[in-house]
């Protein structure tokens, strides 16, 4: 079945009757807690989109994958609402989707790289390029009191008939139990549920790891792997799974098999999505307005906390795998010069689905007459696929270098909106910097819910020998005051803000280009940006330096050049590492810990010459 054709039969389109009393405040004149919705996209390239997040000299500059996709519901968030042109995740998904719950930054959480399997040594062991990860926390964020050791229920199982089920009796629950480290957190969801909000979670949690086998209902999992544990009262298909097998219905994504089939997206089955080959991303829309019409019915006061967080638009992109039936504009070659076959197609199909589903959650909020009332964040967990990690056209994010995995903006810098109705000015553009850190405290204030104090955040236990007890820091600032227009920047003294990324593992699906450096820190402090790659240049380690003001493309490697700019910042570097209690990797020729960043012995006169453009760097294809 046709995308639109499956709406249309939804009643998306249909007029609405408002829902008397909906959100009456709990005294009577209080204002109304707002609706919050967080429309999460995965693996989304800061272009991917038409609306331009490029600015130069106060102006937008359209690139051609601008105009090679088409989301006019975006378009009309960039209108009504606040669009960031430097808004920052982590470069890989688990990584940022843990400080989003958590607060913290993934430095301090030590979920460094992408997880999956209960105690996967696999990942924790991964190794390359001369160095091997430090034992990270490969079983994922775990809720707050989480020990080692324990049972907890499975986040889904399947009937005598096949159908999925979110099992709620005691007697279902199974048996765990952690060798390798994990991170506890109290999430902000947690906060919001017991301060009355309903919260319904759909799409892709990826936090805590798994390996549920939901064809024979057997197998490993631990408490993470259920958003219901997080401080969800709904959780509509979100497991450990990073990613969808399939996004077709008749494919049953990815359920089609007798077989166990890690990336198959659960809990699909149900109004025939199947027989009517009901693309992934409309299905899961489908359900979440059910979700939302169900509780809006209800009509018992309560505000409620959206996380929309599609599969898409991650791979698959095959044929076969992903909405491969003809649809949308996006199909013809746009001609713009640029690389186009059948992948680049399927991704662009992919992309206007996910803006159509942004498009029907609004409509929605419309209709029910809440749309006043309802907060949307629209935002990224990693920069873009590009050549060298998924078959796509190589330099995908330009003007930006590098792509998902990568440390360079292609990889970390994401698009961002925020609609605030009667809070925020329509049409604002907003350059100064924020981090997926911040959500957490911004949510939280939007939602006139107090923080929690420290007693209040987790603990983590350690699990063996290379783990300590570790305490859950709020390393995010609310951006509320940039929002309300309140002052130009988030430091209330105007200071520019130290902004940390820690990455001390080999990640496999980067390849071996030079834009996707594995082992890595940045800060970006204002402007500047510095790189420690932690093993690319022996014992001395090697630092880059870029003018993201003046070289968006970070073509020109300015660490010689100022040589006060990175030693200053490769002080702050170390000084954020050391306070979040960092980990580094070590070498597998001696087994010696890779130093910080300003142990290093470093000789700006033995680096490249000044301002040297560096092979491979991004920038010609807009």
């Amino acid at each position: 079945m046709k995308r639109r054709e499956f709406l249309k039969l939804c009643g998306y389109g249909l007029a609405a009757t408002a829902v008397p009393g909906v959100l009456r405040a709990a005294d009577e004149g209080a204002p109304k807690r707002p609706n919050i919705i967080l429309f999460m996209v995965d693996d989304m390239g800061w272009q991917d989109t038409s609306v331009p997040f490029w600015y130069v000299d106060g102006k937008p500059v359209k690139t051609r994958l601008n105009t090679r996709y088409r989301t006019p519901n975006m378009e009309a968030m960039a209108q009504e609402g606040v669009l960031f042109t430097d808004a920052y995740a982590c470069a890989i998904c688990s990584p940022t989707r843990c400080s989003l719950m958590s607060g913290m930054n993934a430095a301090r959480h030590r979920v460094t790289d992408w997880t999956l399997d209960v105690n996967d040594s696999g990942r924790l062991n991964t190794q390359g390029n001369g160095s091997k990860s430090p034992f990270w926390a490969a079983n994922g964020l775990q809720p707050e009191g989480t020990q080692a050791e324990g049972a907890c229920l499975p986040p889904w199982r399947r009937d005598g008939s096949g159908k999925y089920y979110q099992p709620t009796e005691a007697s279902e629950k199974v048996a765990y139990k952690m060798t390798v480290p994990y991170t506890n957190a109290l999430t902000f969801p947690k906060v919001l549920q017991a301060a009355g909000y309903h919260t319904i979670h759909c799409g892709k949690a990826h936090w805590g790891s798994g390996s549920f086998n939901t064809v024979s209902n057997t197998g490993a999992t631990t408490p993470g792997a259920d958003p219901r544990n997080f401080g969800f009262d709904v959780n509509i298909a979100g497991c450990e799974i990073g990613g969808p097998n399939n996004y077709r219905g008749d494919c049953k994504y990815g359920n089609n098999g007798t077989g166990w089939v890690h990336f198959a997206v659960p809990g699909l089955d149900e109004n025939a999505y199947y027989d009517r080959n009901v693309f992934l991303t409309d299905a899961l829309t489908d359900m979440t307005l059910k979700a939302l019409t169900e509780h809006l019915d209800r009509d018992d006061g309560r505000p409620f906390y959206l996380y929309m967080a599609h599969y898409a638009i991650h791979s698959p992109w095959g044929y076969g795998q992903a909405w491969d039936a003809e649809r949308g504009p996006g199909w013809s070659d746009p001609g713009d010069g640029l690389a186009w076959n059948d992948t680049e197609r399927n991704y662009a199909a992919l992309i206007e689905g996910m803006d159509d589903s942004l498009g029907a959650i609004r409509a929605f909020l419309e209709e029910k007459g809440i749309a006043d009332n309802t907060i949307v964040i629209f935002m990224a967990d990693n920069g873009g696929n590009d050549g060298t990690a998924n078959s796509r056209m190589t330099w995908a994010n330009a003007p930006l270098r590098g792509g998902k995995g990568s440390c360079y903006e292609g990889g970390i810098r994401e698009p961002m909106m925020v609609v605030w109705p009667g809070v925020v000015t329509g049409g604002t553009v907003c350059h100064e910097p924020v981090h997926i850190d911040d959500f957490y405290p911004t949510i939280l204030e939007m939602a006139g819910v107090a923080l929690p104090t420290e007693d209040e955040l987790a603990v983590t236990p350690s699990v063996g020998s290379g783990d300590s007890e570790r305490r859950q820091v709020l390393d995010g600032q609310s951006i509320v005051p940039l929002l309300k227009g309140e002052r130009a920047t988030v430091s209330a003294d105007g200071s520019p803000r130290v902004f940390l990324w820690h990455y001390p593992n080999q990640w496999g699906e980067g390849g071996s280009a030079p834009r996707y450096y594995h082992y890595y820190s940045v800060v970006r402090q204002g402007d500047w940006k510095l790189i420690y790659n932690h093993n690319t240049a022996g014992d001395a380690g090697v630092f880059e330096l870029y003018n993201l003001a003046e070289d968006i493309s970070e073509k020109s490697d300015l660490a010689s050049a100022r040589p006060d700019i990175t030693e200053r910042l490769r002080q702050v570097m170390a000084e954020r590492l050391r306070a979040c209690g960092a980990q580094m990797p070590t070498r597998t020729a001696d087994g010696a810990t890779v130093p910080w960043p300003d142990a290093v012995a470093w000789d700006a006169t033995a680096r490249p010459q000044a301002g040297v453009t560096l092979k491979g760097a991004a920038g010609g294809a807009q």
